[in-house]
């Protein structure tokens, strides 16, 4: 019956009213679609979210496990039986404060060789269309060298930015900067890549390697007594044909030499520095394979630093200073100690296994007793002040006075005086 019924209904059905029931059921199925679609979606939706909040919830795991900047801390479970370990690598570049000389060209015309340098080749200031930043251009077979970069403090650092053209060929030069003893206003020009004057320390950037990769290369050369003593090179992630652009930064504390390209660590040199005057900054390069090849440098920075802190204290054990300095007769310490208390905070914020013991000294001048006394008070005063400055546990710091009984120099001059006036650090087990 029903079926009849609406065979009756289909034929009773104009041609105009059957044109527009078959717009109304693609309209259904449109309308279907869409909620097909959106269901579809909403589930993808839902599914991505999941995986987001599954990814955020791993960084969450793995950032506490990795505590503190600039380092690095895997641990596993020692309720398990394994062994338990820590790993932790200071990478971080600490400029200096004490400015001795900047270099950015400013002063100098485009098209000109920089009045403040010397060379035995040529060169030029130009500028990039994308910036007024002055950069010297280095020609082919050239050494040259910043007159007012004179003095290599024991404790400074350097800063450079280097730019290369891009597809540097294999067959041209690497980049070479050397930190050198000279006698001469002409001793610059004794250094190349098949010679050398009598000290130096020798660093090389070129940003392609051997090979077809992408990849640059570094080496370094340390030459005294007109002699090579070692050299080694390594492959360079951060400077390359495809990171043309690098801040390079040198950092030496005293024998040590530290080099940085774009924040990663390079070289680590205990025994770079000898125990000789560097006293001149030189760039050199063999030549240019590729003539359309060229190297460039800008914002040259060099900066006396402070004391090798970080290295005295965690790598030798012990370390003292005269440079933490209190009131009068007073275990008050003045806010010009603040730089080398900031130092030692950050040491042992990133060695946070390491417990110390810290040891006031005094002169001799007043009551030895009085003596005994403030020097215990001193020692004190730091170990609060990195507790509460830098989160140092007090269980990791031991403190003890030593007051007058134990002098470095002679109590009769002020001189003598002051270095007595010191605060010692040592690591103890």
């Amino acid at each position: 019956m029903k079926f009849i019924l609406t065979i009756g209904l289909l034929l009773l059905v104009t041609p105009s009213q059957a044109q527009f029931f078959k717009k109304l059921s693609e309209k259904a199925e449109k309308a279907a679609e869409r909620t097909v679609e959106r269901r579809v979606e909403k589930k993808s939706e839902e599914t991505t979210d999941e995986s987001i909040d599954k990814v955020f919830e791993k960084k969450k795991k793995k950032e506490k496990k990795t505590k503190g900047n600039n380092s690095q801390t895997e641990e596993t479970n020692s309720k398990t039986g394994n062994k338990k370990t820590t790993i932790t690598s200071a990478k971080d570049f600490i400029a200096g404060t004490k400015i001795i000389a900047t270099e950015n060209f400013n002063q100098d015309a485009i098209g000109d060789f920089p009045v403040n340098w010397n060379t035995n080749s040529s060169g030029e200031v130009v500028t990039f269309s994308d910036s007024n930043e002055k950069w010297l251009q280095l020609s082919d077979k050239g050494n040259y060298t910043p007159v007012n970069f004179s003095k290599l403090p024991e404790n400074c650092t350097f800063e450079v930015d280097i730019y290369s053209t891009e597809n540097f060929s294999f067959y041209s030069s690497g980049l070479s900067i050397a930190f050198v003893s000279s006698q001469k206003k002409t001793d610059y020009t004794q250094w190349g890549d098949f010679k050398s004057g009598k000290e130096g320390v020798i660093v090389s950037l070129h940003p392609q390697g051997a090979g077809s990769r992408k990849i640059g290369v570094s080496g370094f050369k340390i030459i005294t007594n007109h002699a090579l003593a070692t050299e080694n090179n390594v492959d360079l992630k951060s400077f390359n044909n495809d990171n043309n652009t690098a801040k390079v930064q040198f950092w030496r504390q005293k024998n040590r030499l530290r080099m940085y390209v774009n924040g990663e660590k390079i070289w680590d040199l205990p025994n770079a520095f000898q125990d000789v005057t560097y006293n001149s900054i030189v760039f050199y390069l063999h030549t240019y394979g590729n003539p359309e090849d060229k190297y460039y440098i800008s914002n040259l920075k060099l900066a006396e630093a402070g004391a090798d802190t970080r290295h005295k204290l965690i790598e030798t054990g012990t370390f003292s200073t005269n440079e933490i300095l209190f009131d009068t007769n007073k275990s008050t310490i003045k806010s010009t100690s603040k730089t080398v208390l900031a130092d030692l905070g950050k040491a042992l914020q990133e060695n946070s296994s390491v417990k110390i013991k810290i040891t006031g000294h005094t002169d001799s001048d007043g009551k030895e007793t009085d003596n005994q006394k403030l020097s215990a008070q001193r020692a004190e005063s730091v170990k609060n002040y990195l507790s509460t400055n830098f989160g140092i546990e007090k269980s990791r710091m031991l403190t003890e006075g030593k007051g007058e009984s134990n002098p470095i120099a002679s109590n009769d001059t002020e001189e003598g005086k002051k270095q007595n006036r010191r605060v010692e650090f040592m690591v103890i087990k």
